[in-house]
């Protein structure tokens, strides 16, 4: 396979009105990812950094050891409502057959009424914990840079549900689009941590079912190969947030009966999407992955994997940032520039996509 071919980092991005830059050129597809590299310390990252070590970290490693405990993970959703969307933000509940989604579209943007790009997001929380509250201000921007409304699943998780449960909510979001009125290509996908992994097995079910490809996918470090053997596993034992061990504690708990971790090319696609046996045929992707992160090389395995199955695909590896950076955007200067280079690539890839 041939080495990431490499272009240099360009000026922050910031978020404006869907077409108030020029459309982006993407480059034929080489059998390799485009790999974004760039350097420089963020003295706000680091104060992040050791505010999450000192945190959340704490608190998933308790989760995650003793995970059948009546933990209030609920609450974490619940809290963050006190986080209000940007004014003009419009939100509609959507009944699906087992669980609920939420319809958000930012000022401006017109309905989803099926003649235009809709983007189905997939939210992080190691299927634990979160939803879309914590990630309310994250999809009003998806949903302003793209021009396009954004449906967030309140998909069931665990201790309660399965992984696998998870993922049928999330491919019943997507075919209430379809009957909708939306056609595949009019369909982004998009997800982080865990939601990166929804995203990316819902992208393979959704070509399965035939028809055209999707539009995009967009997945922030995404969980893709549930292997403890990769590099990053080890270089970031300790790492804020989200550590190796926790990683370990959480994939032991994913897995069906009799399934072994110390073999991660026998997982199944649900958890680990980067075993499909076919990759072809998939939408162009950007995956966005943080230095101090133990599954940083789940999201450059998969970009490679992509590449290689004649995808086009971006990867863009934020050097001072960690697990979970998108929900940070919002005080951290390293973390909105990470964010917002997904959102310039989503909103390129709907302009006009990537050559194969």
């Amino acid at each position: 396979m041939t080495a990431p071919s490499k272009v240099p980092s360009s000026a922050r991005v910031g978020v404006g009105p869907a077409g108030a830059r020029k459309t982006r050129r993407f480059p034929v597809s080489d059998g390799a990812p485009v790999e974004v590299v760039e350097d420089g310390p963020s003295l706000a990252g680091r104060l992040m950094s050791l505010a999450a070590m000192m945190t959340i970290k704490p608190t998933l490693m308790v989760g995650s050891y003793a995970p059948r405990l009546p933990w209030p993970w609920g609450l974490v959703d619940f809290a963050a409502r006190i986080m209000r969307p940007p004014a003009g933000t419009v939100r509609a509940t959507i009944g699906l057959p087992h669980c609920t989604a939420q319809l958000v579209r930012a000022a401006g943007v017109l309905p989803a009424d099926g003649k235009r790009s809709v983007i189905l997001y997939m939210h992080g929380g190691a299927f634990l914990t979160c939803g879309v509250n914590t990630h309310g201000r994250l999809v009003a921007a998806l949903s302003k840079f793209a021009d396009s409304p954004v449906l967030v699943v309140n998909y069931r998780m665990i201790p309660n549900h399965s992984v696998g449960t998870a993922l049928d909510d999330c491919f019943d979001a997507y075919r209430w689009l379809r009957e909708t009125g939306y056609e595949p290509d009019q369909i982004v996908l998009a997800g982080d941590s865990a939601g990166g992994n929804l995203s990316a097995v819902v992208t393979q079910r959704a070509r399965d079912n035939g028809g055209p490809a999707l539009a995009f996918q967009l997945l922030w470090y995404p969980s893709t190969t549930a292997d403890m053997s990769l590099p990053s596993m080890s270089e970031n034992v300790d790492a804020p947030i989200l550590d190796r061990d926790v990683v370990a504690a959480f994939l032991h708990w994913y897995l069906p009966a009799g399934m072994d971790i110390t073999e991660p090319a026998s997982l199944p696609p649900t958890l680990a999407p980067a075993n499909t046996a076919d990759l072809s045929g998939l939408p162009p992707a950007y995956i966005g992955t943080a230095e101090h992160d133990p599954i940083r090389d789940d999201g450059a395995r998969y970009a490679e994997l992509l590449a290689a199955a004649g995808v086009p695909v971006e990867l863009y590896n934020s050097p001072t940032m960690v697990h979970a950076f998108v929900n940070f955007a919002a005080v951290v200067p390293a973390a909105a520039e990470a964010t917002d280079r997904g959102l310039a690539a989503l909103r390129a890839g709907l302009r006009k996509p990537m050559l194969a």
